[in-house]
Order: C-alpha cells, then structure tokens, then sequence
C-alpha cells in the first residue's frame, strides 16, 4: 500500500495526480447529484443538510440582490412589488433549471460545512471546557485574543436551533464572486423575460458590485483559525497533542488549520487531502505533519468515529490507515502532497484532465 501512494521515487505512477483526481471527482459527482433525491454518493442526513445550506445561500445573496433592484425600479410598481416579495423566490429556480449549482468547488464547501457540523454535535463538550474556551483564558494574551476571535467566528455558524449555517462572508472570497454574478444573472433573466425590461444591466452590475465590496473574506471562520495556528505555531505549541484536542473537541476548521500548517498546506487543500473517498488522505497528512503514532492514532480514531467522512467507505478504516502510516516515512507523504501546495487553478487543472471521462449523455 505504502508503495502504491508513495511512488513519485519508484515510477508506479503518480500518486499526487491520481489521488488529486479522486478528490475532485468526489466533488464533481456530489455537485452533480446533490439535490437529487438518488444520491449514491452522499448520506440522506448530508444531502438534505447541504441542500439547505446551499438553499438559504443563494436565497441570501439574492435578497441582497433584490431590495437593491427593488429600490431602483421603485417606479416600475409591478416590478418593485415582485422585487420586494421576498417569499417568492426567483433567482434559485431558474439557477437550478440551468445546471449552474453544479459547482465542484461549492458542493466541498458545502460538504465540508455539514461534515463540520457533525463533527461538533458528535464530539462537543459534555460537562467539561471546550478547547476554544480553555484557549481564550490562556496566560499568552495574543492566543486568548485569537482564540475569543475564533469562538466569535464559531457562533455565526449556528442558528438558534444549534442547526449549521453557511452565510456569504464564510465563502472563499472567488467563490462568493461567482456566485453573486451567478444570481445577479438569474434576476436579469427574470426581468427581461417575466418583466420586458430593457436596459436592465447597469443597475445589476452596480446593485452586485455593491454586495461584493462588503465582502471580507479576512474575517470568517477559516481566516480566524488560521491566525490562531499560527500564533500557536510560534509559540511552539502546535504539538500532536493540541492536534488531537482539536478534532477530539469536534473543531474541524482549527485542525484543518493546524494540520495544514504542519504539512505546508493551506486549510482548503488540507481538506480536499482528508476527504479522499478511498481513505488514504487522513493517513497521508497526519504522516507528513510528523507526528508521533500515538499522537496519528487518537486523530485517526476520532476521524472515523460513527463512520468515515464520506460514506463509500465502509466500517472503522482506522485499522488500515494506520497500517499506512507505519508503512510510509515522512518524506515519501510531504512528496504525495506536494500537488496541495501547488497554486489552487494547477491543482484544478491537473484534476480536470485526470479524471476518467463519463459517457456521452452522462451527467457531466
């Protein structure tokens, strides 16, 4: 096994790249298939959630969008009135109809937030500190700050009902662009088709423009932790053990930082590693971060506890990633995950090509 993923030194292939390919195509066919009641490829629970996540999304960013409109065609009766019914939505449909969710990149955001969720109702705190709240009264103030920071971050994730929530300003700042302008386009669909309206495209570009420069990507969940590690990580603190709390806590975005910092891996290549649907990714990084077995054991243990991340594999596949891990040195691991650490539209374009074509009138 050790041999088939470490094999940039031994020519049996390319290991990065078809392990790369691997973890797109999980995506690709999970934005494919994701509000299909079907799915093979994702839990009923995790379809369901993600697809009210994404659901509340885009309802998001179109409101944002439409009392904007609204305002501006304030003298259009029909048109401000349609605008302003919030109850009725208008952008999703016509995305929806059009195949334009079928994102690779949205469906891991989306599956990494509900994968986040599960992870903390499966191990939060009973009676006893959270991490996070144990690192906010830390003696270094500088962890305390970040640590409170991350806390803060943390509750936007949650509604009053402690049911997950993804909001705009928690989306990768490229992402969140695409789909402002993906909504800003259905409502000018909308409006020249339902509407006759000419002329309509000044006031949606100003009205996205508008919902994008409010955007700050600096201040979400994901840029909180990474300055928790990294303050962390010069202090010297960021040991296997502090590893192990984390996911042991259910804090999967500060362990995707940490181990990301480990590895060399920003936290969104980190996750496309741990999510690899044959169960090679969690090995490979707790490997190549140089960590002790003890130390790999209690991460892996907690990964796959009530099952693995993704539901094609399995029962307990701790067992044989650990069995990887004893098999493979560190070096041969940061060598297969060189690919990660690549600039993100290389990796996407080697993932493109390496993955297996589908038959003519297949889903795409």
């Amino acid at each position: 096994m050790a041999e088939r993923v470490a094999n940039g030194r031994n020519g049996q292939g390319d290991a990065a790249r078809l392990l790369l390919a691997a973890a797109r195509e999980r995506f690709a066919v999970a934005a494919t298939d994701l509000l299909l009641p079907d799915a093979a490829r994702l839990t009923e629970w995790q379809r369901l959630t993600a697809a009210a996540l994404l659901g509340r999304l885009i309802a998001c960013i179109e409101d944002a969008l439409r009392t904007r409109l609204a305002a501006h065609f304030a003298s259009e009766e029909g048109v401000a009135a349609a605008l302003e019914s919030a109850h009725v939505p208008i952008a999703a449909p016509i995305l929806e109809r059009a195949g334009a969710l079928n994102d690779s990149e949205l469906s891991a955001a989306l599956v990494r937030r509900v994968e986040e969720h599960r992870f903390w109702t499966l191990h939060r705190p009973a009676g006893r500190d959270d991490l996070l709240f144990a690192l906010a009264r830390d003696a270094d103030e500088e962890v305390a700050g970040e640590a409170m920071a991350l806390v803060i971050a943390r509750s936007r994730r949650f509604d009053r009902f402690e049911e997950p929530v993804l909001t705009e300003a928690e989306l990768p700042a490229e992402l969140h662009h695409r789909l402002v302008w993906l909504v800003a386009a259905a409502l000018r669909h909308y409006l020249v088709q339902h509407h006759r309206l000419a002329g309509v495209d000044a006031a949606i570009e100003t009205a996205a423009a508008e919902v994008l420069s409010r955007h700050d990507e600096g201040e979400n969940l994901e840029a909180a932790a990474s300055r928790l590690v990294r303050r962390l990580d010069s202090a010297g603190r960021l040991d296997g053990d502090l590893l192990a709390q984390t996911i042991e806590s259910g804090l999967l975005p500060l362990f995707l930082a940490a181990i990301g910092a480990r590895c060399g891996l920003d936290p969104a290549a980190a996750w496309e590693v741990l999510a690899d649907p044959q169960g090679r990714g969690p090995a490979l990084l707790v490997r190549a971060a140089g960590l002790e077995r003890r130390d790999a054991a209690r991460i892996l243990l907690a990964l796959n506890a009530k099952g693995p991340i993704f539901s094609g594999a399995e029962g307990d596949a701790t067992e044989t990633q650990l069995e990887l891990f004893d098999t493979l040195d560190q070096p041969a691991a940061g060598e297969v995950l060189r690919m990660w650490r690549a600039h993100p539209a290389y990796r996407a374009s080697v993932a493109r090509v390496s993955t297996r074509a589908r038959p003519s009138g297949a889903a795409a």
